[in-house]
């Protein structure tokens, strides 16, 4: 179903674009949207029966419109300050601001977003312990790093407190995103304060210094790092250390994007996190290979856990209409399939792999279907969203 958004600006002519390019890309089935330019008529709708699901505008109509008190329907103030996007709103509880002029797939799955805000928690915490989820992949070009991204966006963007964490050597997450802002140390001085603190308390440790926010992806990171020699040196007892830390930090979700499934890092995610997702596509090679990972992990006196399969989800990704009635090797069951999207084929693809309403409705879904039994109420208890 798609989602209703209120739009009131100023300028007539900032409307024209947006709804041309709502109706004619892969959003006109997912927005409907209302814009309006004259305060009164706009005052007017929103005074009527049909209630919106989100409500964007410049700051002079959404304060008419609050002042109603209307307040349950999240709502957004358009901002020309791009560095105030997504942040919250002082003076005006309850919203956020979007920057008004911005690529117009970013503004618009910046909307399509907050439709998500009204179910952000009322309580600090309605979990037992932080959800550790290791996304893998049995090889490289599945699009195991897009899905990272995007399950942290996601989550981050319904109120959840995420974290996320990339553990690959060469960390390809910088292809997606700009810099964290702040000049926090990076991860690799952390792992030497890790090191350095070996038998004292975790509480010598005091990562905080080390997080910073990255506003785009709504989580908490730490800074890549550049140097490769640093990652290849980092052990599976430094990577399990680091993830205890993570999940002892108060997070809801840490999301741990690894690497090659060689390394010492991603056999302490193996161990460590509560969820696994196999990231694959619909090949004989990455279902081979994926196979045979598995035969490897769950073969006795493999130091893997017992429970490997259980805590293991299946995603196919990239998948196309030629997979329709296609059944997977025995022992995996097909747990999501994400799409492919065409638009990412495209140069400079880099900012369009995070906004893909398509491909986000998707990743909600799976999220639904995996991540709400290990976070009882996050998108369905009552009670929990205002």
């Amino acid at each position: 179903m798609a989602v209703r958004i209120v739009l009131a600006v100023r300028e007539s002519q900032y409307i024209e674009p947006v709804l041309q390019y709502a109706h004619h890309s892969e959003y006109g089935d997912m927005l409907r949207i209302s814009a309006f330019s004259k305060m009164a008529a706009f005052v007017e709708f929103m005074k009527g029966e049909e209630v919106p699901d989100a409500v964007v505008g410049d700051a002079s109509f959404i304060e008419a419109w609050l002042v109603e008190g209307r307040t349950t329907v999240p709502w957004a103030v358009l901002s020309e300050d791009v560095g105030y996007s997504g942040k919250s709103i002082g003076g005006l509880a309850g919203g956020v601001m979007i920057a008004k002029y911005q690529a117009l797939p970013s503004l618009l799955e910046s909307m399509f977003q907050l439709c998500e805000i009204s179910r952000v928690r009322t309580s600090p915490s309605v979990k037992e312990e932080t959800l550790v989820l290791g996304v893998v992949s049995s090889s490289g070009s599945n699009g195991k790093t897009t899905i990272a991204l995007n399950l942290a966006k996601q989550l981050g963007g319904i109120g959840l407190s995420v974290f996320y964490l990339n553990l690959e050597s060469v960390d390809s997450s910088c292809l997606f995103l700009r810099p964290p802002i702040g000049n926090a140390p990076g991860l690799e001085r952390l792992l030497y304060e890790i090191q350095a603190s070996r038998g004292k308390e975790a509480g010598d440790v005091d990562l905080g210094r080390y997080v910073l926010r990255h506003e785009d992806l709504r989580s908490d990171v730490f800074r890549p790092v550049g140097n490769v020699k640093e990652m290849l040196q980092m052990t599976k007892r430094d990577t399990l250390d680091l993830l205890d830390r993570l999940a002892a930090g108060g997070y809801d979700v840490v999301i741990v994007d690894t690497g090659s499934l060689e390394e010492e890092r991603a056999e302490a995610v193996l161990q460590r996190c509560g969820m696994l997702l196999w990231v694959l596509k619909h090949d004989d090679i990455s279902l081979h290979k994926t196979v045979r990972w598995l035969a490897h992990c769950t073969a006795p006196h493999s130091d893997m856990p017992a429970n490997l399969l259980d805590k293991s989800r299946f995603v196919v990704n990239l998948a196309t209409d030629s997979m329709e009635g296609s059944l997977p090797p025995e022992g995996i069951t097909f747990d999501c399939v994400l799409p492919f999207i065409p638009t990412w084929t495209l140069q400079h693809r880099e900012e369009l792999c995070l906004n893909s309403p398509q491909f986000q409705r998707e990743i909600l879904q799976f999220c639904k279907a995996f991540i709400e039994p290990a976070l009882p109420l996050v998108f369905t208890g009552k009670g929990q969203y205002e």
